[in-house]
């Protein structure tokens, strides 16, 4: 795969960008949202679930930016990448460190993120998780052959149309939006 750097801390396939990112979150007809109280409503109504602290191939971070739900394809896919890695990696795990944000949640990681938008972001509709590609199995050290198994995992998700991602260099992590086929 060729990649691109489309600003100094980011990297990503050729004509995806953030834009891309958000206009697919947005085609599960989740609402922007825009705080706990809302979030905790569509959680009610199941247009969000829970993901697990942690299962087959993953873990969550401690969140202060966002919360552990997803829309039900999100969740399904994360568990299906995470089952992928774990069976590919010799039963390893990664690591989780973003998933639902509310624009409260949003403005307050822009103070600490140069990566978090300004604007809305996938994550602000319940489409979009965080995996970190120097967090595996509880260590944080980059480890070049857990990385590649995840990019390989993550391109094989993406040509079958069911994420987009993008390589944030700043906040070392794949940036993942699932997506509506």
């Amino acid at each position: 795969m060729i990649l691109v750097i489309i600003s100094a801390n980011v990297q990503a396939q050729p004509n995806i960008t953030y834009a891309d990112h958000t206009d697919a979150a947005k085609r599960f007809k989740v609402p922007l949202i825009k705080n706990t109280s809302q979030l905790n409503t569509l959680s009610k109504k199941e247009k969000l679930v829970t993901v697990g602290v942690k299962g087959t191939g993953y873990k969550i971070a401690k969140l202060t930016h966002s919360s552990p739900y997803l829309v039900p394809k999100g969740k399904s896919v994360l568990l299906k990448i995470a089952k992928d890695f774990y069976n590919k990696s010799g039963k390893s795990f990664f690591v989780v460190t973003s998933l639902t944000r509310t624009l409260s949640d949003q403005k307050r990681l822009r103070t600490v993120n140069v990566n978090a938008s300004p604007n809305e972001s996938a994550h602000n509709f319940g489409a979009a998780f965080d995996i970190s590609y120097v967090r595996f199995n509880n260590k944080k050290k980059w480890n070049a052959k857990l990385d590649k198994i995840l990019q390989n995992i993550l391109e094989k998700y993406q040509k079958s149309g069911d994420i987009y991602f993008i390589k944030e260099q700043m906040e070392s992590c794949y940036h993942i939006t699932v997506r509506k086929k």
